[in-house]
């Protein structure tokens, strides 16, 4: 199995380590083969262009080699698959689990050294009774409406990602979620009415 340590720490390129890399005939680095793994469920059998997708995917999020073809995949694949590298699958197994034990200890500090509570709980707490304030379960009054109206012509589909949030955040009695199903709501009675006549 290639060792890391051939990229050495001079700041050597990735183009150059993957160069040294070929020469041991493997260019995946355990951290590559954990990419792989996960791209491996990503894209199940079936997906268009799947080895071309999964090669971009390791391209792109590789810290190492940057230049994965499909035919690097389809091989590797192989030998994971056969239990050719059982060995390097139990490392990369292994990995994964470190990196799961210390994300869960780190959770326990955090919990510890917040009384119980841990930032994240605090946070998504907030967050929850934030919505569950803006949550009106009746129906839409004519001044929700309006807001709703007026939002809709200041911030239209051009604004972006953050549009539904300031369309809520300008209706203010009303949750995002709640903006959106008035919207669909209206714009499927328009379409009925049209199709009426």
């Amino acid at each position: 199995t290639p060792d890391i340590a051939l990229l050495g720490s001079s700041g050597i390129n990735a183009e150059y380590g993957h160069k040294e890399q070929s020469l041991n005939m493997d260019k995946f680095t355990t951290p590559d083969i954990a990419l792989l793994v996960k791209a491996v469920k990503i894209f199940p059998p079936g997906t268009v262009n799947r080895w071309n997708t999964i090669a971009d995917y390791l391209n792109q999020h590789s810290a190492v080699c940057k230049t994965y073809d499909n035919q690097d995949v389809i091989k590797k694949v192989k030998k994971l698959q056969s239990g050719e590298e059982a060995d390097l699958r139990s490392k990369v197994n292994a990995q994964a689990y470190e990196n799961f034990e210390k994300a869960q200890k780190q959770r326990i500090e955090e919990v510890q050294a917040g009384g119980g509570i841990s930032n994240r709980d605090t946070l998504n707490s907030a967050l929850q009774k934030e919505e569950a304030t803006k949550k009106n379960k009746g129906p839409w009054t004519t001044e929700e409406q309006k807001l709703l109206e007026e939002s809709l012509k200041k911030y239209p589909a051009s604004f972006g990602a953050e549009r539904w949030d300031n369309i809520a955040a300008h209706v203010a009695t009303r949750s995002k979620k709640d903006c959106m199903r008035r919207y669909k709501d209206l714009v499927e009675q328009i379409k009925a009415k049209k199709a009426k006549q």
